[in-house]
């Protein structure tokens, strides 16, 4: 009968389910307890809920395979690793790279030095060539001074020679015309005494000698012994 076969359908999938349970082969050892008959309902219920159960399994099965297609395999793995840089050719790059930095540096370096040391020898050779020209004018200064000093002290050499000659002739000027000096001692003192006419006077009268005061180029006294009477010193023309 059809109810028949649907009733053995039903409890074959129930087996199915009951034997996944824990504890389920102890319960069918046991001797089961006497139920009351199910209906047809009751089994179409039943179904209903195995078939929606086998359908959430199904869909469950269904997103693992997907999600394992997307997961990534063992060799993908080994791929990804052969692709990557191992430690020894890691360090040997990056010591490649220092290296090559380092001669950057020192290239970059060694050009901004030279290029310093480019401007400062030329800042020192202008001082040096400007030095150059300030110590040329200098030293054409310093001979031109060095002639006006020849100059000067040829000058000063004849000043020198003619100063001595000048003494010279000084001296016999002097030694000459002190034999028409006459030097008067003990001539008395007198206040407000004129020794021009009173010298005059006196040659007239002592000397019998006739001379004109014009005839007298200088007379004066000069000092003499203290508590004496100071000399008189009379310069005379030359009488012919």
């Amino acid at each position: 009968m059809p109810g028949d076969s649907n009733q053995k359908g039903v409890k074959t999938v129930q087996t199915m389910l009951a034997a996944k349970k824990p504890g389920a082969n102890e319960s069918s050892k046991e001797k089961p307890s006497k139920q009351n008959k199910r209906t047809h309902s009751d089994v179409a219920d039943e179904s209903l809920e195995c078939h929606d159960s086998m359908t959430s399994i199904q869909s469950t099965l269904s997103e693992i395979k997907k999600a394992l297609q997307v997961t990534v395999t063992k060799d993908d793995l080994s791929s990804a690793i052969s692709g990557l840089v191992q430690q020894k050719d890691l360090k040997d790059i990056v010591t490649n790279i220092v290296k090559q930095l380092l001669l950057t540096f020192e290239k970059n370096l060694s050009e901004k030095v030279e290029a310093k040391v480019r401007e400062t020898t030329g800042k020192l050779q202008d001082q040096m060539d400007s030095l150059m020209i300030d110590n040329e004018n200098l030293r054409e200064r310093v001979r031109a001074k060095d002639k006006t000093i020849e100059r000067l002290e040829e000058q000063v050499n004849d000043n020198n020679n003619r100063a001595i000659e000048a003494i010279k002739l000084g001296n016999y000027n002097e030694q000459y015309s002190r034999k028409h000096n006459i030097r008067m001692l003990n001539y008395p003192e007198r206040p407000n005494e004129v020794l021009r006419d009173e010298f005059v006077n006196m040659v007239k009268k002592e000397l019998k000698v006739d001379i004109k005061p014009d005839d007298v180029q200088a007379i004066h006294r000069i000092p003499g012994k203290e508590g004496h009477i100071k000399p008189v010193i009379v310069k005379v023309l030359i009488l012919t």
